[in-house]
């Protein structure tokens, strides 16, 4: 989704008041409202009592203020001294012209029921009394006024709750899946989830299966096969010390299960996975018109946006405009004769890959070539991406070309490499290398991220934006690593939701790999300084800053691999 859009959405948003009553709950008496046809706002002060919403009970302390969604129904109790009450009614639409999607992150406040217990009392009254008062005065200039003081109490409960999230009032089955993904191995008592969550094991269990869509003990069984499964697809680990990962003493009971999941003994499955891997591939690569290969009687001919390429011969001096390309020719042991480099003033090759290119021509920057230093290098062959599309007549007429999309997935990519240059087998390496490392490191990280999430951010120049698995940087973390996602971005589609800086804290991870531009910027913007300053004491010391440029720009094999380096170092220190 386009950052203008997705920034307009809280922005093109209107809170509107539709009713107000208020009273006062004697003890031992009940307020009842059956599926409510707005959302609303709830506050209360007096005595102790409980406040249950769709059947789940929540004690509520002296003062509280509650949000409910429509559709909720809800029982509010006086146990101990009277309660007094108030209750505004309100429907959150969007401006007239505008979209009325709203942002799309998991738990969106203004989709979910929540309770801030031991709100400032006399604040949050005293305002939602002058609210009411200047509604039942039926004015429009009032009503109007009510309205913005309605839309700002709502703000300041949204800031509150958002800012409470991740610590002991955490939903409880968000609570125990991250228990149970870094705990998986060992043996789990049920009573000892129910008992992390703060409810009945009869509770947790039917809130769990109704968000999962599976048991906590089907859930568990499914986290130890998936990784079962990865260990046996890349790595050589025999079965017993696989079955002993996973938790599982008896390596006999250990295949038993795994034959009843997947309908096949994991030696079996082992097997089966190694005949199929470059079945599945060439497949995949098939269906991908833009970026794949395919044998003719003429040979190999590769696929890319503007064509077809038929793999004559090696091609001895490639030109790339972008430096990704670069990485990975020197992975497959090849140097390009002429690369595109990183930089404004001074330009030069990224740190991990300069070595190689000691001998390479410098051509420009990706957003900006030089077309008449590529000319001079004279190439058999230039590779570059859709960003190069005005230029493609004019590269085309110097050597023949092959345009990939930039984001085309790494190892799909250095496999039509392996093609080109006669380096098949080195590609398959390469990626059976790197399938293996990252899933035994992810069984290391998992036990040290228990019950954590880590967070991919990247300041930009007001916004901050919060990548999802969906990106390719992203992916290397929640995909090939299998880090916890913040489950303020775990639902989402879109590679990265942007939200202002005030509200960062509300993604509430533990660990932030914060994109920095500083080495390219020479020094950290105004955007990059207020986000070390949102997060508090302790989650700074979890703030791992790392380089813009050669985490997303450097996305070749070296690169890739370097991005794991940094995230091993930084998470198990």
């Amino acid at each position: 989704m386009p950052l203008q859009e997705q920034t307009s959405l809280w922005s093109d948003t209107t809170i509107k008041m539709l009713d107000e009553y208020s009273g006062t709950l004697q003890t031992g008496s009940v307020l009842r409202e059956t599926e409510l046809t707005s959302n609303v706002l709830l506050l209360a002060y007096g005595g102790e009592g409980e406040l249950t919403m769709n059947g789940e009970v929540c004690h509520i302390g002296a003062s509280f203020a509650g949000h409910v969604v429509k559709g909720t129904s809800l029982t509010l109790t006086a146990r101990s001294d009277d309660i007094y009450y108030i209750v505004i009614m309100y429907k959150a639409s969007s401006m007239e012209g505008a979209s009325l999607v709203l942002p799309s992150y998991r738990k969106h406040p203004l989709r979910t029921s929540f309770v801030q217990n031991s709100v400032t009392q006399a604040e949050w009254i005293e305002n939602a009394e002058k609210i009411v008062a200047k509604w039942r005065r039926g004015e429009g200039m009032e009503r109007f006024h009510a309205n913005a003081l309605l839309q700002g109490m709502i703000y300041e409960l949204i800031m509150d709750y958002e800012r409470g999230q991740g610590g002991e009032a955490s939903d409880m089955v968000d609570v125990v899946a991250s228990y149970i993904a870094a705990h998986y191995r060992r043996n789990l008592e049920l009573k000892e989830l129910a008992a992390l969550a703060g409810c009945s094991l009869r509770q947790l269990q039917r809130r769990f299966k109704q968000e999962k869509q599976l048991g906590l003990t089907e859930y568990v069984i499914q986290l130890r096969m998936e990784s079962a499964s990865r260990m046996l697809r890349h790595t050589d680990a025999p079965i017993g010390e696989i079955a002993d990962r996973m938790g599982y003493r008896d390596m006999y009971y250990f295949s038993r299960a795994f034959k009843k999941y997947y309908g096949v003994p994991p030696l079996r499955y082992r097997l089966d996975a190694a005949s199929k891997t470059d079945i599945d591939y060439a497949h995949s690569l098939q269906r991908n018109r833009t970026a794949s290969s395919y044998e003719s009687a003429q040979g190999s001919v590769i696929c890319h946006m503007r064509g077809e390429y038929y793999v004559i011969g090696s091609p001895k001096r490639i030109a790339v405009l972008d430096v990704q390309y670069a990485d990975h020719l020197l992975a497959l042991g090849l140097s390009p004769a002429g690369s595109v480099g990183l930089g404004n003033a001074v330009l030069h090759f990224p740190q991990t890959i300069r070595a190689g290119l000691q001998n390479t021509e410098l051509l420009g920057t990706y957003e900006y070539p030089d077309l008449l230093a590529v000319e001079r290098l004279s190439p058999d062959l230039i590779i570059c991406t859709e960003v190069h599309e005005p230029h493609y007549e004019q590269l085309s007429r110097i050597a023949p070309v092959l345009m990939f999309k930039r984001n085309e997935n790494w190892q799909t990519i250095l496999t039509l490499f392996g093609e080109l240059t006669g380096k098949r087998e080195e590609a398959k390496r390469i990626i059976a290398d790197y399938h293996r490392r990252t899933t035994l490191l992810s069984e290391e990280l998992a036990p040290v991220l228990a019950g954590k999430s880590v967070a991919l951010i990247r300041p930009l120049d007001s916004l901050v934006r919060v990548h999802s698995a969906s990106h390719r940087t992203g992916a290397v973390l929640y995909h090939d690593l299998g880090l916890p996602v913040p489950s303020f971005v775990a639902d989402t589609s879109d590679t990265a939701y942007h939200i202002s800086v005030d509200r960062l804290p509300a993604v509430h991870a533990s660990h932030y790999f914060l994109l920095s531009h500083e080495l390219m910027q020479e020094g950290i913007s105004a955007t990059e300084q207020r986000v070390w300053g949102m997060l508090d004491t302790v989650e700074r010391q979890h703030i791992h800053s790392v380089d813009a440029a050669t985490w997303i720009g450097c996305y070749g094999p070296t690169g890739i691999n370097g991005i794991v380096d940094q995230i091993a170092q930084a998470l198990l220190a």
